[in-house]
């Protein structure tokens, strides 16, 4: 069987420093964390080099998992970072003397790529330890930015199963005392002890070493399987426990989406709506009663050109299940909204169509492992169901059909 491995990796000292502290926090890792074996990697402070070393690394190794760190002496907590972007842009020369500027990285690549971590989970639980954490929309343009976008095109082109991404920590308060730094007002710059950085790491490695040993970890690309036909049945099970907990609330509870259509490749989550008369406190208490989470992200629905744009037609809440629930969206829509008539009639266009159904799988699957990031996939399905919903609409009027 083969060995389970989280490839991490630091920095060496750069800049004046004698020490880096990502390297040092690195260093004092365990060796295991659950049934995964720790790999560390030091790496050089180089455009030329760093990345070199890691994808030899990875290619050698072949790990499961793979955490870069970097320093970010400027800052005062561990900051998980969620995107890299694709150019190399110095304000110093690396350890080699080498300063690209305004360089791309790859051409070939898309202008931004965004981590594989579970970054929220993982400063959620590093704060719960009582040390500083935080997320950050910036991995710079220095070598750091350039090993993450490399790590992640090679994860979305090549290994979309390896769970990937980088963390900056900052100084340790002896190496700011040991190193003056005209950039740095070493009198507000507190650093981090480095017991802290090692837990902190340790607390990221365990956190995402648990995602992957539970089986929640998919990897970057959608994940899309032949029809279940055990799904309508995992629906009615979902729509009976939530029709006793919202009770007149919800006017209806219908299964939509990829699931509910019968011969249909789709992703393994139940898609479900439940349509109701407003978006109020009661439903809002009663779903989080039954241990469903409202997203603040996901509060409106793609709209279709030549459809209302008016913002009320398109407006929803969305819940994700509670923990150890099987995967499952609820999407919460108000009834004689274009939102909610829309899903209700693609499915049955679909399940009087199976042609469509069937070239509609076909689309899913080809993008689902093409796409070289998975948050495009919407982006690119989106225009070919509209496609569909246009002729859902004419075979509708042609039917008379009715929600």
């Amino acid at each position: 069987m083969k060995e389970k491995i989280v490839l991490v990796t630091g920095f060496a000292s750069f800049e004046g420093f004698a020490v880096n502290s990502s390297w040092q926090g690195v260093e004092g890792l365990p060796g295991h964390a659950g049934g995964f074996r720790l790999h560390k990697l030091l790496l050089p402070v180089s455009f030329g080099g760093a990345w070199a070393a890691v994808e030899s690394a990875i290619r050698e190794l072949r790990p499961e998992i793979v955490i870069c760190t970097g320093l970010a002496a400027k800052r005062d907590c561990i900051s998980v970072e969620r995107v890299a972007i694709n150019v190399d842009d110095a304000r110093i020369a690396d350890n080699d003397g080498f300063q690209p500027i305004d360089r791309v990285i790859d051409y070939s690549a898309p202008n931004a790529y965004f981590t594989g971590l579970p970054m929220r989970k993982i400063i959620e639980r590093i704060g719960m330890a009582g040390i500083k954490a935080s997320l950050s929309d910036s991995a710079g343009t220095f070598v750091c930015n350039d090993v993450m976008f490399r790590l992640m095109h090679l994860i979305a082109n090549e290994m979309p199963q390896i769970m990937g991404g980088f963390i900056h920590v900052p100084a340790t308060p002896e190496m700011l005392a040991n190193r003056a730094m005209p950039q740095i007002d070493t009198n507000t710059a507190v650093g981090l002890s480095l017991p802290e950085i090692t837990r902190g790491l340790q607390i990221a490695v365990e956190t995402c070493v648990e995602l992957v040993e539970a089986g929640q970890w998919q990897g970057v690309r959608r994940l899309i399987k032949k029809y279940d036909p055990h799904w309508p049945e995992e629906f009615a099970t979902i729509s009976a426990r939530l029709a006793v907990g919202l009770g007149k609330l919800a006017l209806r509870i219908d299964h939509i989406g990829s699931t509910s259509v019968p011969g249909l490749a789709a992703k393994d989550i139940i898609d479900v709506q439940i349509t109701v008369s407003d978006l109020n406190d009661d439903l809002l208490a009663a779903m989080t009663a039954m241990g469903f989470a409202r997203s603040e992200i996901a509060v409106a629905d793609h709209v279709p050109p030549g459809q209302s744009a008016d913002p009320e037609q398109w407006r929803k809440w969305f819940f994700k299940p509670p923990a150890g629930h099987r995967p499952t969206n609820v999407h919460v829509r108000i009834a004689g909204r274009a939102n909610q008539r829309y899903p209700l009639l693609f499915r049955d266009f679909l399940r009087a169509h199976p042609d469509y159904a069937c070239a509609y799988g076909r689309l899913k699957e080809r993008l689902a492992g093409n796409l070289a990031n998975t948050r495009m996939y919407p982006d690119v399905k989106d225009p070919a169901v509209d496609l569909i919903y246009f002729a859902a609409e004419k075979w509708a009027r042609e039917t008379s059909w009715k929600a």
